[in-house]
């Protein structure tokens, strides 16, 4: 995992109970807002639809019926995801020792809908410093 202490500490713990990809669709749905989550099987659908159920069930049983505030970091949480298809693809295609385009194929399968393969092209001819 890439280094977040650049981040606030609500992402942090976001990406700690959702991980990167659920917290990223968190924020691109919700950033700067605050949440209650409801105890009802409603409530826990609406929020599957953006993290998944898994996610989902994670944020109930950690939040309960507390609200909590989505943080509005999206610049911050791009340059942690793409860090983080660097690393991936160097392990992909060093360890792994698959194509490059295999290893793109997979990293789209873990982001996505929310990026697209075009996407994961641009970060690779990038350096990763920001």
């Amino acid at each position: 995992m890439s280094d977040l202490s650049h981040l606030p500490s609500s992402a942090q713990k976001l990406i700690a109970l959702i991980g990167l990809p659920g917290t990223l669709r968190l924020v691109d749905a919700h950033g700067g807002c605050t949440l209650n989550l409801y105890n009802s099987e409603n409530s826990l659908e609406r929020m599957a639809e953006t993290v998944g159920r898994e996610a989902a069930l994670v944020l109930f049983k950690f939040y309960g019926n507390d609200p909590f505030t989505v943080p509005l970091c999206h610049r911050a949480l791009k340059m942690v995801r793409n860090a983080e298809i660097l690393a991936e693809f160097d392990r992909l295609t060093m360890q792994e020792k698959l194509s490059a385009r295999a290893s793109v194929i997979r990293i789209t399968r873990r982001f996505t809908p929310h990026i697209h393969e075009r996407t994961i092209w641009r970060i690779l001819k990038t350096t990763g410093i920001p």
